[in-house]
């Protein structure tokens, strides 16, 4: 997997259909995972899954600090871009 940020958000995008049992097209990356139904233990599951994906380690408050698979996937390709221990969890978005 590379760190660029279509793959990232392609691959992030698939992830959180399978989860939510959609298919990608159906997911809006702009919209807000809540607002899909996304639970305490799937975004956790999700957050495995980076971890997984990328070997690296995340806080487990990702998800939630970057709520739409837009803001996830921009987190993400940061993090695997150039840290290498924990993502940012300040500045939230809303």
């Amino acid at each position: 997997m590379t760190a660029g940020n279509r793959d990232v958000h392609t691959w992030l995008t698939a992830r959180v259909a399978t989860y939510l049992r959609r298919s990608p097209q159906d997911i809006d990356t702009s919209v807000p995972l809540a607002d899909y139904g996304l639970d305490s233990l799937t975004a956790l599951a999700i957050t495995a899954d980076i971890e997984d994906e990328f070997e690296v380690t995340v806080d487990d408050a990702l998800t939630w600090d970057h709520p739409t698979v837009d803001a996830l996937s921009a987190a993400l390709s940061a993090l695997v871009g150039g840290e290498s221990e924990a993502a940012p969890t300040s500045g939230k978005q809303a």
